[in-house]
């Protein structure tokens, strides 16, 4: 050979620059002539051999490589490759000219000391994702993870612990490759180095080049091993996947530290950080780890990294990886391992995000293990589902999915631990439903500007999850209740003005069900001031007279000056009505109420309610049977036991006012199509077993600027609380509200 550097080729789909294709350097030769090229964010890999013999080359000598681009310098740690060969890597971060120099620990052998060379770097020409917007790191609001140029980077995570060993055949990690690709993941987490579930240096660690060492303290290392590795670490990267990279595992019956020694868990990072460091990796520095041993290693591999990857651990639970680590500045995202389980795990891991996502300060916050779909037959779809979407709408900025077998890494008959949770195969596991609508969710998050998504749980109900950004977008994930319950969610605190696009989106098939618009027209005016007029009727209940009532539902009786009636109440004042009418009443607020105007028949009324279930007050224009929307729907979050309401229909115009105890409540005037006089009664439909009434008036009505406080249009109402349309059908569901025509 005539140069000292190697000319780079590209090689594969996506030209990534392997072991490979790079040509060593032989002691003595010139590059004076030969420049070199790549293309940034590609690997610039280059080989040092040597003539001088070591005893054991991966502990004797270390050798680095400085690279230099203008004023930027990197020191990149060169990885012993075998026989006399240290390779290095370089992902160029830039675009330009760049030159670097070859140092070592052993200063006397020039073959290591002192070599030189220099390279161009191209723009990119290629369409990998990883490659074409840069590596992944920590954006500039500290809460989410973004490419190099500023693009946002949605991690949605596979766990494939072992599938680095043999148990997991080359066209088997193909096949599962091309799954998740397919099905939009974008990380995969998976070990290299000590096994989670396995005794230290099982056979069972093993890839097709065997052991990762030979010796327990990791001093002698088997470079084969790592080869194979590097075939499969390629291969995710040519798939746009980025590899979450575990250098080990911490728990007491596996413990890579404690068979290894913190001095050689460091020499562990500096070789995957060698050999792995110029692919778009992220490092998790241990699995099951923390305390001030992890702690130290997190500073050397953040020492040692020249490019500051996106570092975490993976924590015991009920700890985070912040609050495991005595630094928590030796990572930079904060990695949850909520507990395994069914539902109650579930539903316990939504809380430990939101602990998280509040402390300063801010570290994007993501689970790294949770309830793996199918895990001792556990945790299925659903569970996943409510997990993702929960876990996302309270701050996670990422999350990672496990399927049983395909983290241990299973195949028939061989279940990769020694204690059997469950005989799932890997693709048994790759086939689970949750991992497809997992990746529904992500697809249908990235249409939108899910990077500034907020938690705003004030937005919803105890049970649902809500983020999104004031003005502009809503989401609303709604939990499964119960198997009868059609019932939509209430979306509180609507913008004035703000004209929303409204439609559920399925979680498990990606469907979409529109529901129109909703805009709140900001605060009305009260639409009147109660009797102002001579009363034309006045009942209070106490005599025995019912001649002035009819019952069109079900019959009413007078009880200790109250008239009380059940499901299906409907009565009138059959002597009284008219066209322009108010009429008002006592009434308990454990059971619907509801004031009749316009009465003609059992078809066709309006009716101005409260409903106990919905806590708010709207009005109905019933025709033809028909119930109709529920017009200038106003929440009434706080209410006593007893309440006074007075409707009152003028001209086209109809409104209700709610008062309990000092509160008041009212809806907007209402604009409604039936226009001819009838009677006024009083109403109870489903809801609550009795109601009690008591000192029923009725008056001409008299608004005040009914047509200037009207509201017009369909989807406008006069609260800024929204009853969601009911549900498609009763399962979860995200309830989308998207502005339309926004600025």
């Amino acid at each position: 050979m005539t140069s000292n550097m190697i000319i780079v080729r590209k090689i594969a789909a996506f030209c990534l620059v392997m072991t490979t294709s790079e040509a060593a350097v032989v002691p003595g030769d010139s590059a004076a002539n030969i420049v070199a090229t790549t293309e940034r964010w590609e690997i610039f890999g280059t080989s040092f051999e040597t003539t001088k013999d070591y005893a054991n080359p991966f502990t004797d000598v270390e050798v680095n490589v400085i690279f230099q681009h203008d004023d930027t310098r990197w020191t990149v740690p060169a990885f012993w490759a075998g026989g006399r060969k240290w390779t290095v890597r370089f992902a160029p971060p830039e675009i330009g000219q760049y030159a670097y120099r070859v140092e070592s620990t052993d200063k006397s052998n020039a073959d290591l000391s002192g070599r030189e060379g220099t390279f161009t770097v191209t723009r990119y020409q290629g369409g990998n994702p990883l490659l074409k917007h840069g590596f992944i790191g920590i954006g500039e609001n500290h809460r989410h993870f973004v490419h190099a140029d500023g693009t946002p980077f949605f991690w949605l995570g596979d766990t494939w612990w072992k599938c680095l060993c043999k148990r997991m055949p080359w066209e088997g990690f193909k096949e599962l490759t091309a799954d998740r690709k397919a099905k939009g993941f974008s990380v995969v987490q998976i070990v290299c180095g000590p096994y989670p579930d396995e005794g230290l240096f099982e056979e069972r660690w093993g890839n097709e080049g065997g052991l990762p060492y030979k010796t327990k303290d990791f001093t002698v290392v088997n470079p084969d091993y790592f080869d194979n590795a590097d075939r499969r670490i390629k291969h995710l990267v040519e798939n746009g996947i980025v590899p979450a990279i575990v250098g080990g595992w911490g728990r007491g019956d596996c413990d890579g530290l404690a068979m290894a020694g913190v001095e050689g868990m460091k020499r562990h990072w500096r070789n995957l950080i060698a050999r792995f460091g110029a692919y778009p990796t992220v490092w998790i520095l241990g699995g099951e780890s923390g305390g001030p041993q992890w702690t130290e290693i997190g500073r050397y591999v953040k020492m040692t990294d020249p490019y500051h990857r996106a570092t975490t651990i993976h924590p015991l639970p009920p700890k985070s990886a912040r609050n495991s680590l005595t630094d928590e500045t030796a990572i930079n995202f904060n990695m949850l391992q909520t507990g395994h389980g069914d539902w109650d795990a579930a539903r316990g891991a939504i809380p430990q995000v939101r602990a998280a996502y509040a402390q300063t300060p801010p570290m994007p916050v993501m689970i790294g293990e949770y309830c793996y779909e199918g895990h001792m037959q556990t945790a299925f779809q659903d569970v996943q589902r409510y997990v993702f979407w929960a876990g996302f709408l309270s701050g996670s900025m990422g999350h990672t999915y496990g399927a049983a077998g395909i983290w241990q890494a299973s195949v028939e008959g061989n279940p990769g631990v020694a204690n059997v949770y469950d005989w799932t195969t890997w693709r048994e596991g790759m086939n689970y439903a949750g991992s497809t609508q997992l990746g529904l969710g992500k697809s249908f998050l990235e249409k939108y500007p899910w990077q500034r998504f907020e938690p705003h749980p004030e937005w919803a109900e105890g049970d649902c999850f809500a983020a999104g950004i004031p003005g502009e977008a809503r989401f609303i994930y709604q939990p499964k209740r119960n198997i009868y319950n059609w019932n939509g969610s209430v979306v509180k605190g609507l913008e004035p003005k703000v004209n929303y696009h409204v439609f559920y989106f399925d979680p498990a098939t990606g469907r979409r069900f529109d529901k129109g618009t909703v805009m709140y027209a900001g605060p009305s005016p009260l639409p009147f001031k109660g009797h102002v007029k001579p009363l034309l009727f006045e009942d209070r209940f106490e005599g025995t007279d019912v001649a002035a009532w009819k019952d069109i539902g079900t019959s009413t009786r007078r009880e200790g000056g109250h008239l009380v009636g059940g499901k299906g109440m409907v009565t009138v004042v059959d002597k009284i009505g008219g066209k322009d009418m108010m009429a008002s009443a006592d009434a308990s607020s454990d059971a619907e109420a509801g004031i009749i105007l316009r009465f003609h028949d059992a078809d066709n009324y309006l009716v101005g309610l409260y409903s106990p279930t919905f806590k708010s007050i709207y009005l109905h224009d019933r025709r033809n049977g028909q119930w109709g929307e529920m017009l200038g729907k106003v929440a009434v979050p706080d209410i006593g036991l007893k309440i006074h309401l007075t409707a009152a229909v003028c001209g086209d115009f109809a409104a209700l006012v709610l008062t309990g105890g000092k509160t008041s409540y009212h809806t907007p005037a209402i604009k409604v199509s039936n226009d001819s006089e009838g009677k006024t009664g009083l109403w109870m439909f489903q809801i609550g077993e009795r109601q009690e009434y008591g000192n029923f008036q009725v008056s001409r009505a008299a608004f005040s600027g009914a047509e200037a406080a009207a509201i017009r249009g369909p989807g406008v109402i006069g609260s800024d609380t929204y009853h969601a349309p009911n549900l498609p059908s009763p399962q979860d569901w995200v309830l989308v509200l998207e502005r339309v025509n926004p600025k």
